[in-house]
């Protein structure tokens, strides 16, 4: 049993509302939706939604109004408390843990990552060792024509991950890639863009690693994030597996500005219209 993780916990509060149910397909259907549809044709079973007290009953809405009626979906409660935003990614991830059972892929709600990313992360976690997984896109693939983006740059060595190096406004500018922390970028490089796969160990991991954030950061803080990154940084500590970088060639296409969405609702159309997709989606 392999699941899709869908990060859906966000509370739209930079975007307006809330991004991740969206409706920029031309029936409607979110960037979820295709993340789901192309996970399936690519071998994954089921899929599990994180969600945070405000977004689960839009998430849920959408879910059931669509891809609910054919594939098998689990919702796992991300709470933030009395803090103003969830603990991060990392525990988003952790609380869906309870409802995987084998190797997961996670993803993020409001990102379109294309079919063969999905390939190669369903080919990457049934090949039989222990490596975790992370699909890279190429930076020039994720860029936005309407201003600068955060990305994270992966250091690679042999294959293998090493560490991921945020970088921030990246954008292009007169034929070159510039960004605040002055990195000297071709565009060719590999850039995480929170497409993992994960096998069942690393659940413990995240356990592990997030407890011993919280008594570092202490209840008071408010704002501090326990992200994917700190745990898979941690992974050496705990005798784990490394993680394997695979890079797609698909062009990435996320929300970052509202002038995005249009972009959005055009590569889509353009998608359904070469026959990629149906529309509707899911009939």
């Amino acid at each position: 049993m392999t699941s899709l993780v869908v990060m859906a916990a966000g509370r739209g509060s930079r975007f307006g509302g809330m991004k991740q149910v969206a409706g920029l397909g031309p029936s409607g259907e979110s960037l979820f939706d295709y993340a789901v549809y192309d996970a399936v044709r690519a071998g994954f079973d089921d899929a599990v939604f994180v969600v945070s007290e405000e977004s689960q009953d839009p998430v849920k809405a959408h879910v059931d109004s669509g891809l609910g009626k054919h594939v098998p979906v689990r919702y796992a409660l991300q709470q933030a408390g009395e803090r103003p935003k969830p603990w991060g990614t990392g525990q988003a991830v952790l609380v869906a843990c309870a409802e995987v059972s084998g190797a997961f892929a996670v993803i993020n709600a409001d990102d379109f990552y294309r079919r063969r990313s999905f390939e190669l992360l369903g080919e990457a976690l049934a090949n039989g060792d222990d490596d975790h997984v992370i699909v890279a896109f190429t930076l020039r693939e994720t860029l936005s024509p309407h201003g600068g983006v955060s990305r994270g740059l992966c250091l690679v060595d042999g294959g293998h991950l090493t560490g991921v190096r945020e970088l921030h406004d990246v954008r292009q500018e007169n034929g070159k890639i510039l960004n605040d922390e002055g990195v000297e970028l071709t565009g060719d490089e590999p850039v995480s863009m929170n497409l993992w796969g994960f096998r069942p160990s690393f659940c413990q991991v995240l356990a592990a690693e997030f407890d011993a954030f919280r008594l570092r950061v202490g209840e008071a803080d408010q704002t501090s994030e326990f992200l994917i990154g700190d745990a898979v940084d941690a992974l050496p500590r705990h005798g784990g597996s490394r993680v394997r970088v695979v890079r797609t060639p698909e062009h990435f296409l996320g929300i970052t500005y509202r002038e995005d969405v249009e972009s959005a609702r055009q590569e889509l159309a353009r998608l359904v219209d070469e026959g990629v997709y149906p529309t509707p989606l899911w009939p």
